[in-house]
């Protein structure tokens, strides 16, 4: 790569052509690096755009210019634009060209190296490591020899080479500190696929360590829970220790920990879950009010009483100028109101119950003020659909043959028939009416 530009840079003095095409192609470079600097970090979107700038620039100096001697070079870089942007047949159409027509070992092995990993993305291993172990026998650039490296590995994982494979990711890395976040999320793929917990864990401490990192929190966040379909949610979790000391900014810190403190509360450690996500509410920003939802959702879930789902309140309230926040304060407050006015109008009890189940996910309270309905107006039509509303939210087999018991003493009633897979005359007409009390209601 040297050697092409320090012969470029001698052949501008004396062609004018030449200069404009050198600007082409040096500006066309500078994309495609912004490009890979976007793709490192997770924004495939904005690497995109830069991609497609790098196949308009090097596509339309290739037209002007076919026999130039700097085709190659321009062939190059559009082969691997369009790689990133998943043309495959126009990749290897561009790098094939290289081949064809650069006589320059290094030129020719970085082609190698793209039309390996185009190999790979197509399903053929043998071929593609077999390209990348050609490619590798020449002098590459340090970013070619890195993505060689990185292949290598991946392809040698994905078979039954892991000792060689884990060599030639932690290669990579050290060829080209660049990609130590694309190898260290490697590393912790393939340590969970091959169920090697202490290399699985020194990746993600890895990946802690590095500032950048937190540009993949998502990924990571991703990859643990692939970890907990395999280890279960108590090993998953502590994939993730030490996450609260990651060298991040606060935000990709706070996304992973509160993927944590879900792990652990799965595992059944709710003390430590609540601890985790608390020091994550404790913050400022959207992470903090993620945290206090969490929270919020823990009690809500877990509620006996409507005391539980007010109390509730105090943990959102810091967060309240968030849209989501102020969302579930105001159901909070409606079901207060409606509850309220069940002291006199036992419908509203119903509401309430509508509220806490439909946008609280307060299933047990929920299930208390369904029963507080029916057991308010057992003589009015809706009672039995209250009865069957707090069977579906009860997990009790016990407190669920109760309730069927009490729903079969109303047999003839429309919504008892529909339950049994019937269409009763009727049912259609009392859903309107309920609809229209309902609306009728008016909280307190």
């Amino acid at each position: 790569m040297k050697r092409f530009w320090l012969a470029l840079a001698l052949a501008l003095v004396s062609s004018p052509t030449g200069c404009a095409y050198h600007n082409v192609l040096y500006n066309a470079q500078t994309l495609y690096d912004a490009a890979e600097v976007q793709r490192r970090a997770g924004d495939a979107a904005g690497a995109e755009a830069y991609y497609r700038d790098v196949v308009r620039k090097t596509g339309r100096a290739v037209r002007d210019r076919p026999d130039s001697d700097w085709a190659p070079e321009a062939l190059a870089l559009l082969g691997r634009a369009h790689f990133r942007l998943g043309d495959l047949r126009a990749a290897t159409a561009s790098l094939e060209g290289v081949l064809a027509r650069s006589d320059d070992p290094a030129a020719r092995a970085e082609a190698r190296v793209y039309l390996a990993m185009i190999s790979a993305e197509q399903g053929d291993r043998s071929r593609a490591l077999a390209e990348v172990n050609r490619a590798l026998e020449a002098p590459l650039s340090v970013g070619s020899l890195a993505e060689a490296h990185l292949l290598r590995g991946r392809l040698m994982l994905e078979g039954s080479y892991s000792d060689q494979g884990w060599w030639d990711l932690d290669r990579a890395s050290t060829v080209d500190g660049r990609v130590r976040i694309e190898a260290g999320l490697e590393r912790l793929y393939w340590g969970i696929r091959h169920d090697d917990k202490p290399r699985s864990r020194r990746a993600v401490q890895g990946l802690f360590s590095y500032r950048a990192g937190g540009a993949r929190a998502d990924t990571i966040a991703s990859l643990a829970r692939v970890a907990e379909q395999r280890w279960g949610s108590d090993e998953a979790a502590a994939l993730l220790d030490g996450v609260d000391a990651a060298d991040w900014d606060r935000e990709p810190r706070g996304r992973v920990a509160l993927e944590r403190a879900r792990l652990l509360d799965e595992s059944g450690d709710t003390a430590a879950a609540i601890a985790q996500a608390e020091r994550v509410a404790a913050g400022l920003g959207v992470v903090a009010a993620d945290a206090r939802l969490l929270i919020a959702q823990w009690r809500l879930e877990r509620a006996d009483d409507l005391a539980e789902v007010y109390a509730v309140r105090g943990v959102l309230l810091p967060s309240g100028a968030d849209p989501r926040v102020a969302g579930r304060l105001a159901a909070v407050d409606e079901l207060e109101s409606f509850a309220s006015l069940g002291l006199d109008e036992p419908l509203g009890w119903f509401a309430a119950a509508e509220v806490a189940r439909d946008r609280l996910g307060a299933d047990y309270v929920a299930r208390g003020l369904f029963l507080a309905y029916a057991d308010g107006a057992p003589s009015e039509p809706w009672a039995p659909k209250a009865l069957l509303a707090a069977l579906e939210v009860s997990p009790d087999p016990s407190d669920r043959d109760w309730l069927r018991g009490r729903v079969e003493a109303h047999g003839d009633n429309p919504y008892v028939l529909a339950a049994h897979g019937g269409a009763p005359a009727g049912f259609e007409a009392l859903e309107e009416e309920l609809e229209l009390r309902l609306s009728a209601l008016t909280p307190r």
